[in-house]
């Protein structure tokens, strides 16, 4: 290899290393969560942690290593052909078809590497991550439980806690159901529970203390077994754990063998993830044919447009793949084609590009299309109207002191348009282009549940239409913070701050603009929090449990529905016809709110809702009454009416919500009914405070950005994407930290939900105050 060789392959290298940072990272980030979440609660020791982590770099890499070849190719050749040095080595001789040789190499150990993802460590990877989930969620599965919410993520039985403390080690209030496919046949009550996780047999450990135990068969309703009891121990199973034979692969996890010898019902899904696994690989190749001819074309933007140009390629490929592979999965077209489609495109695109190279000074159909769009968007808010001529003004005198208050003066000027014409830009661009990889890579991880559990269309385009709206507010402020390190380091590059600066305007006049962009980012965020976004994680979190074949209220019988009453009430019901307003096979629990025992139990067949007297009428079943640990009287009744029961129909047709789906007032009064019971509510008190303390952080990291875009502007769009990735890495990892400690009592919730926000806060001031103006 010559020495020009060597030159072009060090410069797409480093590049090509970059955009891999960068699109692992806004991958990785969910991952990244919930590592942070295990460190936090201590639930693995450090080899766990370790191996969790890099159990989940192999499904990233398969598509970000791709993406990261298209990047360094067009960015590299891009700035080579911005400094002339391929007019140059044109010049000199040297076609410019020679530079396939290191764009060639970097493509083929681009392959290989993600070759080696797709067959061998990808596969050994998830099972690698799915065994230690296993392991560790005996662990977990105690800070999984939430207060006041049926836990039904442990076969056969219902739970239900009260109250949990911070720590989770502690229960108060602890309700246990066990069904065995029928009827509850156990009933175990408890005032309060030590939680202990046993690793080695997959099950959490209950310490019960002060409660009773009550067995009834469905059969016979007269025979009735109860023991009161001040200490009991019991184990509740974790799924999957005591099975004797190893879990069932998905296709993700299978060898190629297997995929391609698999002939039953999912033999299609076999085939295709077969064809996918060589089809990834292969756009490294195709992403390198393109970039090689559009990134050694002259034009303007430098290495700015070279990202706008990759996030766009990224994405067309990416869409027509999933579009392409739907259609063969359903029969439409052949499994190799559906696959292989987008790669066949993209050559033939790369192919017909590939003889203007030779060309310098003309324009292919391409390149001409795409400088029309950049010139149109330039010329976008750029006109002023002239201004009219005064009489007796004299054009030839100059007027610094004119200029200077035009910049200076009243907000906005023209260079204030200037600059958040710049920023919404690269916004705008950076957030649409995250959020469709990140939706590209969760298509991916649930292709297995949509094939195995026959997801309608409608049903996935609807899911990942609502968890966009989720992906816009949680990477807003990654976006933000990108933006203004690439819109002042391309200005600083091109010594327009410079310029600017000897007009006599202050970089603190220049941060005008962009401070106020980030609190109208804040604003807009902190308004969608509390109009749509509930509503969109609630439809968000509907379909994705349908997607993954979970029952929206009940793990092992879906037919059972459980919900907490007035004064201390249980219900559970195996059919609720709200037309009819009819219950059917109702049993009421009525609780005594001091010592959590069972104080009257209720069984109908079948229950309906009388309008005149406002009351529900039972008919056919039993009664029991419950006091000091005996039954104190058992009755059987086919008619009956029970005061007691004064919940309305509508009362039943509520719906239940999580923190992310009520807005602040909603979470606020709901954390304050906890709070005045007595409950403990560090989890809610922190996710209150990061309603807040998330979207002020936009503002924020634009502080943090400018007087670091400053220091990276010699390496313009590049240095400040590099430098925006690194910062983020340690903002989401510090949050991350912060909101587990505080979930978990470590820390007061509104230090844990404010700290990340105030770091990056001093940092900025200090950063910024610092800076030369």
């Amino acid at each position: 290899m010559r020495i020009i060789d060597r030159y072009i392959f060090r410069e797409i290298l480093s590049h090509a290393l970059l955009g891999l940072g960068i699109f692992t990272f806004v991958i990785f980030v969910p991952q990244l969560v919930q590592i942070m979440n295990v460190v936090a609660r201590g639930s693995g020791d450090a080899h766990q942690i370790a191996l969790l982590f890099l159990s989940a770099f192999p499904r990233v890499l398969t598509f970000s290593v791709p993406i990261g070849v298209l990047v360094g190719v067009l960015i590299g050749l891009g700035r080579m052909s911005a400094d002339s040095e391929l007019i140059a080595m044109n010049a000199a001789g040297m076609g410019l078809k020679r530079i396939l040789i290191p764009v060639g190499l970097l493509a083929l150990l681009a392959t290989g590497v993600t070759l080696c993802m797709t067959i061998w460590l990808g596969p050994l990877s998830i099972r690698t991550l799915r065994g230690l989930e296993e392991r560790l969620r005996s662990t977990q599965a105690s800070f999984e439980v939430q207060p006041r919410v049926f836990n039904e993520q442990f076969p056969h039985l219902v739970l239900y806690v009260q109250d949990v403390s911070a720590a989770a080690m502690n229960w108060h209030g602890v309700f246990i159901a066990e069904s065995d496919g029928g009827d509850v046949s156990r009933l175990t009550l408890a005032e309060d529970a030590i939680v202990a996780a046993d690793r080695e047999q997959g099950k959490l450990q209950l310490f019960l203390h002060q409660g009773t135990l009550h067995e009834s068969q469905a059969q016979g309703p007269e025979h009735y077994g109860l023991s009161a009891f001040g200490e009991r121990d019991q184990a509740v199973s974790l799924g999957g754990n005591n099975s004797t034979q190893a879990p069932e692969l998905v296709n993700s996890e299978r060898p190629l063998r297997q995929l391609l010898a698999d002939k039953g019902p999912s033999a299609t899904e076999s085939h295709v993830e077969f064809q996918r696994r060589f089809a990834f690989p292969a756009a490294c190749l195709v992403f390198a044919l393109v970039a090689l001819p559009v990134g050694s074309r002259p034009r303007r933007g430098g290495r700015a447009g070279g990202f706008v140009l990759a996030i766009t390629l990224v994405c067309a490929y990416y869409i027509v793949f999933v579009l392409c592979a739907e259609l063969a999965r359903d029969g439409s077209l052949p499994i190799w084609l559906g696959i292989w489609t987008a790669n066949i495109l993209m050559a033939a695109v790369g192919i017909a590009l590939l003889p203007s190279m030779e060309k310098l000074g003309g324009e292919s159909w391409f390149s001409e299309a795409w400088m029309g769009v950049t010139h149109w968007w330039r010329r976008l808010g750029s006109k002023e109207k002239p201004k009219a001529a005064t009489p007796g003004e004299d054009f030839d005198v100059p007027q610094p002191a004119k200029t200077r208050l035009r910049f200076i003066g009243r907000f906005p000027q023209v260079l204030d348009y200037y600059l958040l014409r710049n920023f919404v830009f690269y916004f705008l661009l950076l957030l649409v282009g995250f959020v469709v990889l990140f939706e590209i890579f969760t298509f991916f991880d649930l292709l297995d549940d949509i094939a195995r559990h026959r997801s309608s269309y409608a049903g996935v385009a609807n899911y990942f239409r609502y968890l966009s709206y989720y992906l816009m507010y949680q990477l807003a402020p990654l976006a933000c913070l990108v933006s203004i390190l690439i819109t002042l380091g391309v200005m600083t590059k091109n010594n327009e701050l410079v310029a600017i600066k000897a007009a006599g305007i202050s970089l603190y006049r220049v941060a005008l603009p962009l401070l106020f962009a980030g609190v109208m980012v804040t604003a807009g965020l902190i308004a969608f929090d509390q109009t749509y976004l509930p509503y969109a994680n609630r439809r968000a979190e509907e379909l994705h449990s349908t997607i993954k074949g979970l029952p929206p209220q009940t793990y092992f019988e879906p037919q059972h529905r459980w919900i907490i009453g007035n004064d201390s009430k249980i219900y559970n019901y195996q059919l609720f016809d709200s037309d009819r307003l009819l219950f059917g096979g109702l049993a009421v629990f009525e609780l005594d709110p001091q010592t959590f025992s069972l104080r009257r139990r209720v069984y109908a067949e079948r229950a309906y809702w009388e309008p005149r007297q406002r009351a529900w009428i039972l008919e056919s079943g039993w009664i029991r009454d419950f006091q000091g640990g005996n039954i104190s009287r058992y009755a059987e009744f086919r008619v009956m009416e029970l005061p007691e029961l004064n919940e309305p129909p509508s009362y039943f047709t509520r719906e239940i919500r999580q923190s992310s789906e009520m807005d602040w007032f909603e979470l606020r009064n709901y954390i304050a009914k906890l709070r005045q019971s007595g409950f403990d509510v560090a989890r809610f008190s922190v996710q209150l405070h990061k309603k807040l303390s998330f979207p002020l952080i936009a503002p924020i990291v634009i502080l943090l950005a400018i007087p670091f875009s400053i220091l990276v502007g010699s390496r313009g769009a590049v240095g400040g994407l590099a430098l925006g990735v690194g910062l983020a890495v340690i903002y989401w990892a510090t949050a991350a930290l912060f909101e587990a400690m505080g979930g978990i009592g470590q820390l007061p919730p509104i230090l844990s939900a404010w700290s990340p926000d105030f770091i990056f806060l001093f940092c900025g001031l200090y950063f910024f105050l610092r800076m030369p103006t």
